[in-house]
This record gives C-alpha cells, structure tokens and sequence, in this order.
C-alpha cells in the first residue's frame, strides 16, 4: 500500500464513530490543505502577510 494511502486511511479511522461522509471527506481534504502549505513553506513559495492583505484588498476592490 502507497505511503499516501496508508495515512489518509490512519486519518479516518481516528475519526470518531459516527463521523459523517461530509465530515471525513473535509478533514481529509484539511489534511491536504495542510501538507501542501507546509510543501509551499518548505520550498519557499511563501509571501508575507502584508502581500496577501493587498491581494486581499484587490481582489475586492475589482468585485
């Protein structure tokens, strides 16, 4: 079994019991969301908090 599927497998069976699908499939896709930030981070592709607000702002504005 491929390292990816082993840990997306351990991820939900610690989910609890009576977990519903909805919420499995957004804690898996949290979990992705995560990793691929911390890749992002690792890798350098990084911007500051400053940078993100003025994209924020824009991307408003142009609404």
């Amino acid at each position: 079994m491929s390292k990816a599927k082993e840990e997306l497998m351990k991820l939900i069976e610690e989910q609890p019991e009576d977990s519903s699908h909805e919420e499995i499939v957004r804690e898996l896709a949290f979990h992705v969301m995560v990793q691929r930030g911390l890749a992002d981070s690792d890798g350098g592709r990084v911007i500051s908090n400053e940078e993100m607000a003025r994209r924020i702002r824009m991307s408003h504005d142009a609404a």
